[in-house]
């Protein structure tokens, strides 16, 4: 019996400051909530910041991992030995170290990697920069979907518009676009029909201006990020929030 492949989602951005990495634990977030195994990686590799987000030790990181497969010697307890367990229900493959680590990683082995672990996650999640590189291309083509997430800003509509036309020139059917009103809520100068206009493609979901999050240095600082405590003040809002994050609340609990 074949064994049941996860979903790979990569979030991306042609802006930085645009709430992407925070976007990717949301959904992790929301999908640990509704019962699925997730392993988010951080494929920025010259910023990756989820370790220190998530308020984790890292023991080996993504270059550990591409450097040992290269060199055949896979730590004893394959894969695991790289992850990091963020909660019950999360799982981490952090970015490298240095930076210049990063030059040293073969996309081959990214491609590897993905092919390899969705057969042990429901769900993977990809923070990327904010680059057209041979490894985040990589990324895209294997994933389910590709997230472009972007703000109410003009430099950034130019960004996305620009991106919409490089997948369409490439055949690339899975991309949606997500505007994060969330990420500053003094940004609304422009209308759904005006952003339309702009970058040539429907938004396709919206992060709500209440999931702004106010004091976000200090939630990190104190650990409390992670898991956000301090954002959803019920269940109410929690599921309010789902339901504009790609409708999960049909979707997932219709498969609980």
């Amino acid at each position: 019996m074949e064994n049941k492949k996860g979903k790979i989602l990569t979030v991306t951005s042609m802006k930085g400051g645009v709430g992407k990495t925070t976007t990717v634990m949301l959904l992790a977030h929301v999908y640990a909530k509704y019962g699925r195994k997730v392993l988010v990686i951080d494929l920025d590799l010259y910023n990756g910041n989820l370790a220190f987000a998530y308020n984790v030790k890292v023991k080996n990181n993504l270059y550990n991992l591409c450097d040992d497969l290269s060199n055949n010697r896979m730590r004893d307890d394959g894969f695991n030995d790289y992850l990091i367990e963020v909660d019950e229900n999360i799982h981490l493959l952090a970015s490298v170290k240095d930076p210049r680590q990063a030059n040293k990683i073969d996309h081959h082995y990214i491609d590897n990697i993905l092919k390899s672990l969705k057969y042990n996650y429901d769900v993977i999640l990809i923070d990327t920069d904010k680059s057209l590189s041979v490894n985040n291309m990589v990324a895209f083509v294997n994933s389910d979907l590709l997230i472009n997430v972007f703000t109410n800003d003009s430099f950034d509509l130019q960004g996305t518009r620009n991106f919409v036309a490089i997948c369409k020139n490439m055949g690339v059917d899975n991309l949606v676009l997500l505007l994060n009103n969330a990420i500053d809520d003094r940004k609304k100068f422009y209308s759904l029909n005006d952003i339309k206009e702009v970058v040539k493609k429907n938004v396709d979901y919206t992060i709500p201006q209440f999931l702004h999050i106010k004091n976000y240095d200090r939630l990190v600082m104190d650990g409390k990020i992670k898991m956000f405590d301090e954002i959803f003040q019920n269940d109410k809002e929690f599921e309010d929030f789902a339901y504009h994050m790609f409708g999960l609340i049909d979707d997932e609990r219709g498969n609980n």
